[in-house]
């Protein structure tokens, strides 16, 4: 569903096909965030305050006896909780789940990153500027769901923060390094 000229959920799956016809299918890989994100980020939040709403309305449910005024503060209760996930973090972190990616080519280390409906930015490395690729554990919750970060060090390519490209919450990041180290040695060969 393509909403503005940045916002196009069909984004990944164009760059990915994009990618795939220039480098074969066994030369590009794909880096989304993991269902732990999705958990920990949005998942989590919404029923913390689904709870904590809830309990408030039984509480008012069992100390009232008026059923108008019963119906009008369930209504209130309603929009507060679609007013609080709206202004948390919530929504962005969705839109983060759901439009941020990598895509890992024999020349390309690319990261889209929609911030926001109104803003997408996409920065890539070339392969050969890259010069580590380590894996950063950095909390037990990583651990035990076997995510962690994988942080790429190149040289400068532009401006002073094109050195470093982070990406989180990666599950299996031991078996992504290999496979994106075997690609990036395909450019070497080239």
């Amino acid at each position: 569903m393509k909403i503005f000229s940045n916002f196009d959920s069909e984004w990944k799956n164009e760059a990915y096909n994009e990618m795939v016809e220039k480098y074969g299918e066994n030369n590009v890989l794909v880096l989304n965030k993991s269902f732990l994100f999705l958990f920990v980020k949005v998942l989590f939040p919404i029923l913390w305050w689904f709870i904590a709403i809830f309990s408030l309305r039984i509480i008012v449910y069992i100390n009232l006896d008026d059923n108008t005024i019963k119906v009008l503060f369930t209504l209130f209760m309603l929009l507060l909780y679609c007013f609080l996930l709206t202004i948390s973090s919530v929504v962005k972190y969705y839109v983060d789940y759901k439009m941020d990616f990598s895509i890992v080519t024999p020349e390309y280390l690319t990261r889209y990153n929609q911030s926001w409906f109104f803003k997408r930015d996409i920065k890539s490395s070339y392969v050969r500027n890259i010069k580590t690729i380590t894996i950063v554990k950095n909390s037990m919750l990583y651990n035990i769901f076997n995510n962690w970060n994988l942080l790429f060090l190149s040289e400068w390519d532009r401006e002073k923060w094109d050195w470093e490209i982070i990406l989180h919450y990666i599950k299996n990041p031991e078996e992504k390094k290999k496979e994106i180290t075997r690609i990036m040695k395909i450019f070497n060969q080239i």
